[in-house]
């Protein structure tokens, strides 16, 4: 069945918004206005590919404290064995170097990387504002900005209108998904890809229009929101301000077609083989197929769903298992994918919070507080486990109940630009509020030459 004009702009609109209306604005930070970065700047810039668990993945599952006796009295159902002959219950895998951890035996590709010196999990780490509701903890994170609700654009986005240059490149940032996630909402302009690919929509074009060019597919998708002209036919040779902003969002959505039939040759090109069967799989291979295209592609985020396991989220087998085994199979394929450029690439994976530390009645988990991250890649010291650890203890536990939070989610992400961009988020303002430079954990080795 063919779409119709409206599910057509609803279902395209976010891309094209993003790729062309908002280029038309003054760029501002905070308020004032940012001036374009020297264009040589961006040149070979590295690439960083931010993962978010929504859902608020559980982070005793993830990277489990199997010395801690108490992990096994409030987890008797959904615990990781610490040794088990059975292979449909496998046993952790444990750390070398680290006594107090193991990675969840569906993870033997990550604890692959942290071996090879390439992974650090940060532990009881995440937004220190108290909320348990999804929508809150995702928008604070994303936005860098707990509490703070004011602030709107995502810290991803922020950060590349701060460095913007006078020369962009196409592919500066893109989101292989159809909507945005909020880290990359904002001024900036970023492509965003429907996950039935750039080739349906152009597909979709031609045959909800009958168009024959681009720029001609753009000028009827602008009349079919519904606008009227307010010139009357005296005043036609004077353009009003209407319809000059109209002209303008046909030549910008015209210049994201470009761009999209450009993404569109880039992941139809062969290659990309080792990752699981898996939409998440399949948006991590054609981020390396990207990056191969040496296109400029600084920044990009994808989202994994469905973390949310207040029922049957099972222990070393069951729904958390099978998820961390897509996540840990679709890094380590990303990983090989793009071998020696991963001294330029870094994968950030995060969560809104954690988990309840005891199991619930129904084999599950409810929201929590402290969470944990994943910095991988050539620019990361991997190898060891970063943050403050203090224990499964009721009397350790925020509210008697959750992991606290030693490090906050900011430490990590101004971390990350000053190591892969060298931006400083504190002397840009960049966190509202937040100085960051006094809680470094060193798990930035930088970029390599």
């Amino acid at each position: 069945m063919n779409p119709t004009r409206r599910q057509f702009i609803q279902q395209s609109g976010v891309m094209l918004g993003a790729a062309g209306i908002a280029a038309l604005q003054p760029r501002l930070l905070y308020g004032q206005e940012v001036l374009p970065a020297d264009g040589a700047a961006l040149a070979a810039k590295p690439t960083l590919v931010v993962i978010y668990l929504r859902g608020g993945a559980d982070p005793v599952n993830a990277l489990v404290p199997y010395s801690d006796p108490m992990y096994y009295r409030v987890r008797p159902t959904i615990g990781v064995p610490f040794e088990s002959s059975d292979p449909e219950n496998p046993a952790v895998l444990r750390i070398a170097n680290d006594k107090r951890f193991g990675f969840h035996p569906a993870m033997k590709e990550l604890a692959n990387l942290y071996d090879a010196g390439l992974l650090a999990p940060i532990i009881a780490t995440g937004s220190r504002h108290p909320t348990r509701s999804h929508f809150d903890a995702q928008d604070f994170m994303e936005r860098a900005a707990p509490g703070i609700k004011t602030i709107t654009e995502g810290w991803l986005n922020r950060y590349l209108t701060a460095t913007a240059g006078s020369e962009e490149r196409d592919l500066r940032s893109v989101s292989l998904q159809p909507v945005l996630p909020r880290s990359l909402r904002g001024q900036y302009p970023v492509l965003a890809v429907p996950t039935y690919g750039a080739e349906d929509v152009m597909r979709m074009f031609e045959t909800l229009y009958g168009c024959d060019s681009e720029k001609e597919a753009i000028s009827q998708l602008t009349q079919a929101s519904d606008a009227e002209p307010t010139e009357s036919s005296s005043e036609a040779s004077q353009p009003s301000a209407e319809q000059h902003t109209r002209q303008r969002i046909v030549e910008s959505g015209s210049e994201g077609i470009r761009k999209l039939r450009h993404l569109n040759a880039i992941m139809n090109r062969p290659g990309g083989e080792g990752y699981p069967n898996h939409h998440f799989g399949s948006q991590m291979r054609d981020i390396a197929k990207i990056i191969h295209a040496d296109e400029g592609m600084e920044i990009t985020a994808v989202d994994y769903g469905g973390w949310d396991h207040h029922a049957y989220q099972g222990g070393a087998s069951g729904t958390m298992a099978k998820m961390l085994g897509v996540l840990s199979q679709s890094i380590g394929a990303f990983v090989d994918d793009l071998g020696p450029r991963m001294d330029r690439t870094m994968i950030l994976v995060m969560t809104e919070f954690g988990r309840t530390v005891r199991e619930n009645g129904t084999n599950g988990s409810d929201h929590g507080h402290g969470g944990f991250m994943l910095a991988v890649g050539g620019p990361v010291k991997g190898g060891r486990v970063y943050g403050k650890w203090t224990g499964l203890d009721r009397s350790r536990l925020y509210e008697g109940r959750d992991l606290p939070i030693y490090t906050d989610f900011r430490d990590v992400f101004a971390e990350t630009l000053l190591g892969l961009y060298g931006f400083d988020a504190d002397a840009n303002r960049f966190f509202p509020g937040y100085d960051a430079n006094e809680r470094a954990l060193g798990f930035m080795r930088g970029v390599r030459a």
